[in-house]
Formats: structure tokens, sequence, C-alpha cells
């Protein structure tokens, strides 16, 4: 595959979509995994938030490794690490999102019972780290934008 430019108005929907999840997200930042067990409803909440979030940077990660490096990702983990490559994000930050990408897979396919504790946990490592991403994202998206 030839790598092309990458679709701004595509990567900037979602990343507009990832920061406006992420809002929605923090009002249960501190959750406990008993309140996740007590409350259904919130834990849907949460893992559906958590689950957008990522979907949603996947998508990004993927659209930008075609893009750029000229090859899709065959994973969610292998997109972190793709854009960390393409030099979109830095690559510690690509190795901590990663991980993200397995959790995702829990919730959507329920290989396993879901460990409520890594839930919770969850909820703050994403609330802290993808903001970052997003600010990496558009950092690097603006720096390609002054090249011809």
């Amino acid at each position: 595959m030839t790598p092309s430019r990458p679709d701004l108005d595509v990567v900037a929907e979602r990343l507009r979509l990832i920061a406006e999840t992420l809002s929605e997200l923090e009002a249960l930042r501190g959750v406990s995994a008993e309140q996740l067990t007590r409350e259904p409803l919130t834990r849907a909440a949460a893992e559906r938030l958590l689950q957008v979030v990522v979907d949603l940077a996947v998508d990004v990660n993927a659209h930008l490794a075609v893009s750029l490096l000229g090859r899709a990702p065959d994973t969610g983990r292998a997109s972190f690490l793709a854009a960390g490559e393409a030099g979109v994000i830095d690559s510690d930050l690509a190795a901590r999102l990663a991980a993200s990408a397995g959790l995702r897979n829990v919730l959507v396919h329920r290989y396993v019972d879901i460990d409520l504790f890594l839930v919770a946990d969850a909820i703050g490592e994403v609330l802290d780290g993808f903001p970052e991403y997003v600010r990496q994202v558009v950092s690097h998206l603006q720096g390609r934008s002054g090249e011809s």
C-alpha cells in the first residue's frame, strides 16, 4: 500500500469524539470496583465509555498508519505501536496505551470474566493517558500541515 495524505477532517472528528467521551468518563473518575458491582448502569457506562475511547483511537491510529506508513496494523494494540513508529505519538505513550486495546477486547468480547478492579483502574489510566494522546496527534498533524 502506498502512503497517502491523512484525511484531516476524519482524524479531527474522531479526536473531537475522544475528547467528548473523556469528558463524560470524567464523571466516573474514582469509581470503585465495589460501586461497579453494586451499580450495573454505572458499570455499563464505564465499560462503554472506555470502549468508545479506545475504538476511536484505534481508528485514528489505523488511518494514520495507512497514510504515513503505507500499511494497516493487524490489531488495536499494534495500531498504537504503529502510531509511535510513525512519530504521531511518542513511543512511551504508544506502549502505555497499547494495553488499553486488550481491555477493550475483553469488554467487547467477554473472553473472560471481567475483573472490575481492572475496569475501575482503567478509568483513571484512560483519563490520564488519552488527553495526552489527543494532544500529541494534534501536534503532529499541525506540524505536518506546515509541510508542502
